[in-house]
């Protein structure tokens, strides 16, 4: 019988010599860098911003502005006033004429108010406030729904400077004169004047006179509200809040106004009303000199042959999960390439360090 007087090994020692697996020489490890580290930040930090900004344009109102050709010659132009005017309602008088030749007692009637030419405290602040919210939209660029839709605010103002409640111990020394017209749409004159008009055959007159007003006229005034189209509530329009004093009997004021249908498209309601631009002149009536005419306030306007439309372009919650979703694939793909560099990188040292062992 033949024995093994060799050595004998422990069964520990025996397990830990037995190694299916290959251990990988150390200079073939690559531990993480500060590169990769950085990379990673930078791209969860991206893709945070992603997701930020596409639920935040989810929220933002979007608008599509485009002009079209006006073809809606039948319809009828709506004109909504309240002026008041630094004399009193016996003495000046207010009519309108169109193209049309149209007798102006088809347009409606405004009604006339006396009233004081110096405003309450309470009025003053009111109108003040107006004319800011006007000033503001002069002075810088504005999109158009932040003109379309201010604060309501603003309508709130209008309707609180007509309410007077304190009334002065002297007579009326102003007019207000007020109400809604049913104008066509063409170009129209709607004026303010000494005396009343009498209509007669093709046209109008104006009468003064002794027995239509004996004192001068003073044609200072403001404006609370000038508009056209179904009144709005928040929309503002050039000319309310317009202020102008003067001391002289004779001047002219002149408006000319370049009035723009326009249509809001919302998803909740659709808005038909107007807006318009203004510029104005002004001059003293004076024979002497050359300077001829009527004193009075005219408001001379004219209908755009264009349309201004105003669509609300709102992303569906179907389109921002779509979004959020792509968003998040492409992170992963991100990750995803970012990993497959670095096995990339580890297997070919791998080879290359095997490949040389087996030189060896």
């Amino acid at each position: 019988m033949l024995r093994y007087r060799g050595k004998k090994l422990a069964l520990n020692n025996i397990v830990k010599e037995l190694d299916s697996f290959p251990k990988v020489q150390e200079e073939i490890y690559e531990p993480s860098t500060y590169s990769n580290v950085i990379l990673t930040i930078l791209i969860s930090i991206f893709g945070l911003w992603l997701l930020i900004s596409e639920i935040q344009y989810f929220f933002q109102e979007q608008y599509i502005y485009r002009f079209v050709p006006d073809t809606d010659y039948e319809s009828k132009l709506p004109i909504n006033i309240d002026i008041t005017v630094a004399s009193t309602c016996d003495s000046i008088g207010a009519d309108i004429v169109d193209t049309t030749g149209q007798n102006m007692m088809l347009f409606g009637e405004l009604k006339t108010d006396d009233t004081w030419w110096e405003m309450t405290k309470e009025q003053q602040q009111h109108f003040d406030k107006m004319r800011e919210f006007n000033a503001y939209l002069r002075e810088e660029y504005h999109s158009m729904k932040d003109i379309l839709w201010m604060s309501n605010d603003y309508n709130t103002l209008k309707n609180k400077f007509s309410i007077r409640t304190e009334k002065p111990n002297t007579l009326p020394d102003a007019c207000r004169i007020h109400g809604s017209l049913i104008l066509n749409k063409v170009i129209g004159n709607f004026h303010i004047t000494p005396g009343k008009s009498l209509i007669v055959p093709g046209g109008h007159v104006h009468l003064t006179g002794p027995f239509f007003g004996s004192e001068a006229t003073n044609f200072s005034h403001r404006i609370n509200q000038f508009s056209f189209g179904i009144p709005t509530k928040g929309i503002i329009y050039p000319l309310e809040g317009e202020l102008y004093e003067t001391n002289e009997n004779a001047v002219s004021y002149k408006y000319f106004i370049d009035v723009v249908a326009t249509d809001v498209k919302s998803y909740s309601n659709e808005i038909k009303t107007y807006q318009y631009s203004a510029k104005d002149i002004q001059r003293i009536i004076n024979h002497n000199i050359g300077s001829h005419g009527m004193p009075g306030i005219y408001f001379q306007y004219d209908i755009n042959a264009l349309k201004f439309i105003i669509t609300e372009n709102k992303i569906t919650l179907f389109h921002l999960i779509i979004e959020i979703a792509s968003t998040i694939g492409g992170l992963f793909l991100l990750f995803s390439e970012e990993h497959i560099t670095n096995r990339w990188n580890f297997f070919e040292k791998t080879f290359k360090a095997r490949l040389s062992k087996s030189y060896d």
